[in-house]
């Protein structure tokens, strides 16, 4: 079953598009920090060779990521990462939690199950929350489901750990930013995407499906205004339950 399950993702892997494939992994660079606002990004020629892939692919997945609002093009000089910051300093705080996005849509959400761990930051998780590596964190594993307990999301929230926080999981299965807000930290919405995938075999589990189900994976960096606290959020929605909704 293990062996069909790989083969199933590496076919699905295969039949990316080749500017997605590029798209999603600079992406992820400008997530992780490599490149910070305003700084230039590889030449389109550059990327060409480090992709080996044409030129044609490179132009596409940069107009999407101009699209996305994650790079910005000046001519006769280059592409370079876009600034987030002013636009953010403007949001009102309003990084809407899945307990909130739910009750909008009218339905009842409950958490089936809570895990609360103490853990140090790994290297990426530093860099995404702007913290030094190895600083504590808490990390938050929930199971959310609808009704009487449909499950459709499994979530996992990161965040630098404070000691005026709780470490009873009892008192994490409600909405977590109505939660931060009690401690006056309210966060705006950064930076997020979304993937569709197979779900590895430890989130098909806790989401109760097989690993040839898709999974919607949506990934948000938050902060509140002066940069001082920084969430990152981690959340597998089951593919057919779930449709994700953009305002323009």
């Amino acid at each position: 079953m293990n062996n069909q399950n790989n083969n199933s993702r590496i076919e699905l892997e295969k039949k990316l598009p080749k500017y997605l494939k590029v798209e999603e992994d600079l992406k992820y660079r400008i997530l992780l920090g490599e490149w910070k606002p305003g700084d230039q990004i590889l030449t389109e020629e550059e990327l060409c060779r480090a992709y080996k892939v044409s030129r044609i692919t490179v132009k596409r997945a940069i107009s999407e990521l101009e699209l996305e609002g994650y790079l910005y093009q000046v001519s006769g000089k280059g592409t370079f990462v876009k600034d987030f910051q002013e636009e953010i300093q403007e949001k009102k705080p309003v990084a809407k939690s899945f307990t909130n996005e739910m009750r909008e849509r009218g339905f009842n959400v409950i958490t089936t199950r809570v895990m609360l761990d103490q853990v140090p930051a790994d290297a990426t998780l530093a860099k995404l929350l702007d913290i030094d590596p190895a600083t504590t964190i808490l990390q938050l594993k929930r199971v959310r489901a609808i009704g009487d307990g449909d499950i459709i999301a499994y979530s996992v929230n990161s965040f630098p750990f404070s000691k005026s926080f709780s470490t009873d999981p009892k008192d994490y299965y409600g909405s977590l930013y109505e939660y931060l807000a009690s401690f006056g930290i309210y966060l705006l919405s950064a930076k997020e995407y979304l993937e569709s995938m197979l779900p590895p075999s430890s989130v098909a589990e806790m989401l109760q499906i097989p690993q040839t189900d898709p999974v919607l994976k949506y990934v948000r960096i938050s902060h509140n205004a002066d940069y001082s606290f920084s969430e990152h959020n981690l959340c597998y929605y089951i593919g057919s339950k779930y449709r994700y909704y953009v305002n323009s």
